[in-house]
């Protein structure tokens, strides 16, 4: 049901099927691959601006978004942002059943609907997100389209059904050089302890937060630097942090990766950063039907089973990595796949959910104390 004196919007799936909706946001139309996620009503902001997000159409499962509305752009005593996990909305497209129009928080400057139409990004409301979810749970994550029209518009799903077939898979494109940073930042705190060097993928800033929180300075440093340039700096450790897309295709960070195990560099990977250095020692990557995006995700220790509720958002996971001398310290309770990977003899360890959890629970920011630790600063 479309309203005449509201947007009306689009989705279009792959194989021509389409939902119909409200637009907010941008009024524009934008592909990209249609994944969802299981946040509760809280984390939307972290989920708009996370840059593993980049290239992807999300859908949010919790029927109500936007009630807190926006902060504003505010940065913390480390000079990182302070509310949000980059500086723009990396999203294509957002898709939630029904978006709150009068947010009530005491720091709410905006509302979504505002804050998607000043970052040009289009939104959808009033569609079946159940009956989304259900479609990717059962047939998987696909290229899709999102449509956007002014108010009077009649959507052309002809021509929708056409950008859909001709959209390209966005995780063949090489995400992380169009998230990752151009020139080097520096976060350092008074009386640092230590200096970590990060390989920035598509890093979330309160990854960074973590770290610098932790008495560490930290280095960002572009996602193509190379081993020697990340050694010039001298440091205590390296990071390499989340980000988009097929793990396989960086071949330039899973080098740097190589060298680092080579030279027993202590090293912590998130996300990604767990696949590129599962890669790195040998192993395969493969892409998970619909991948993990939530902040609700139970990981077991196989050893102690010791379980841990984790925040997690990726596409991609890695197997066969005990070739390289790792064995896997967590697994998925789900689906049995790994959620972390550590050294037998060095000090290298890497975990596929988000520790840092923003949004989501604290259980694992344990996890940045034990990279202090194996980097012996304190």
């Amino acid at each position: 049901m479309i309203y005449k004196e509201e947007k009306p919007a689009i989705l279009m799936l792959q194989d021509g099927r389409y939902f119909q909706g409200i637009g907010f946001g941008a009024t524009k139309i934008t592909t990209g691959e249609l994944v969802f996620n299981t946040m509760t009503g809280a984390g939307y902001l972290e989920t708009l601006t996370d840059p593993s997000y980049w290239g992807q159409i999300v859908v949010m499962t919790h029927p109500l978004v936007g009630n807190y509305g926006v902060p504003p752009w505010e940065k913390d005593e480390y000079n990182i942002t302070k509310y949000f996990e980059s500086d723009s909305i990396k999203v294509a497209g957002f898709v939630v059943n029904e978006c709150c129009k009068a947010p009530s928080h005491y720091q709410s400057v905006k509302t979504l609907d505002e804050f998607l139409k000043e970052q040009n990004v289009p939104g959808i409301e009033w569609i079946d997100t159940r009956a989304v979810t259900k479609i990717l749970r059962e047939e998987g994550v696909q290229v899709g389209a999102l449509a956007v029209y002014d108010s009077g518009e009649k959507p052309d799903i002809k021509n929708l059904k056409q950008i859909v077939a001709n959209a390209q898979d966005p995780n063949l494109r090489h995400l992380s050089s169009e998230v990752s940073i151009k020139k080097i930042i520096t976060h350092k705190p008074l009386n640092p302890i230590g200096k970590v060097v990060l390989l920035d993928m598509g890093v979330k800033l309160n990854i960074v937060r973590n770290l610098v929180g932790r008495q560490l300075e930290v280095l960002i440093v572009p996602y193509n630097y190379t081993y020697e340039q990340i050694m010039s700096f001298e440091p205590d450790g390296v990071f390499i942090s989340n980000g988009p897309g097929d793990p396989a295709i960086y071949t330039e960070a899973i080098e740097v990766c190589k060298n680092l195990l080579n030279n027993n560099i202590p090293t912590m990977g998130i996300c990604l950063g767990n696949q590129i250095i599962g890669l790195a020692a040998g192993g395969s990557s493969y892409k998970l039907k619909y991948g993990h995006r939530g902040g609700n995700k139970t990981v077991i220790d196989p050893e102690t089973k010791k379980c841990y509720i984790t925040s997690q958002n990726h596409g991609f996971c890695v197997k066969d990595f005990e070739k390289g001398g790792f064995r896997e310290n967590l697994r998925n309770i789900d689906d049995i796949s790994n959620e972390g990977i550590i050294h037998k003899t060095k000090p290298i360890f890497a975990v596929q959910f988000h520790p840092e959890a923003c949004p989501g629970p604290w259980d694992s920011l344990y996890l940045f104390d034990k990279f202090v630790d194996i980097m012996g600063v304190k």
